[in-house]
């Protein structure tokens, strides 16, 4: 089961040094649901484990469009999505972190904003905490 305010990108292929993950999953996880302290996009696979440990970090540099590219710890994960290529315009440095499951890439505000649009157009605003 999904989290709520984690929406699947459907059209999305996962690779690892050259491999395609059949069963990865991808996901625009929104601010405010399931946890989330920031609007981010999860990258979910057992073998993705291995690239980042849970806690770990990486500031990559990539050029994000329909396919990107992500040199992280020796390792090439590349995301083919037009989904993503439409919302997600970006060159230059992108958080990634390690967690359970995979991989989650964190943004600068100009594609969290693209993001979080994306969210609303699902039905998930981002919910901002209260101070």
């Amino acid at each position: 089961m999904v989290g709520v305010g984690k929406i699947p990108i459907d059209d999305a292929k996962v690779y690892l040094d050259g491999s395609l993950l059949p069963d990865a999953k991808v996901y625009v996880h929104i601010k405010g649901y399931s946890r989330a302290r920031v609007t981010h996009v999860d990258v979910e696979h057992q073998s993705l484990k291995k690239v980042i440990l849970p806690r770990h970090s990486d500031y990559p540099s990539v050029k994000w469009g329909s396919r990107v590219e992500i040199s992280v710890k020796g390792h090439v994960v590349v995301i083919e999505s037009e989904t993503l290529g439409k919302i997600i315009k970006m060159d230059g440095n992108l958080y990634v972190g390690g967690k359970g499951k995979g991989i989650f890439l964190g943004f600068h505000k100009d594609q969290i904003r693209s993001l979080e649009s994306f969210g609303e157009s699902k039905g998930f605003p981002p919910i901002k905490r209260s101070s």
